[in-house]
């Protein structure tokens, strides 16, 4: 393993301890999320979507493992800012 890969390794760690950390104030205040721009979940879901493809190209698959847990809470976070954006422009 070279420099590179553990470098990318420790940020992806330090990452999915802070969605753990975003995932348990969720779960304590559900109104959490409310604030989150639809356009900046997007974007972060897409910027993730793109580490992912390339540490499955580098073959840095711990990286890729983690990452899928990040990305799927990204996801989760974009349905809920875009579902939240369609209910206030119905009222």
């Amino acid at each position: 393993m070279n420099s590179i890969d553990i470098a990318m390794n420790f940020g992806n760690v330090v990452n999915l301890f802070a969605v753990l950390f975003l995932t348990k104030a969720i779960i304590k205040d559900r109104n959490f999320l409310r604030g989150f721009s639809v356009s900046g979940t997007l974007l972060t879901t897409i910027a993730i979507s793109g580490f992912e493809v390339g540490f499955f190209l580098m073959g840095n698959f711990f990286s890729f493992t983690l990452g899928l847990v990040t990305l799927i809470f990204w996801i989760m976070t974009f349905i809920f800012a875009l579902r939240n954006m369609k209910n206030k422009s119905k009222n």
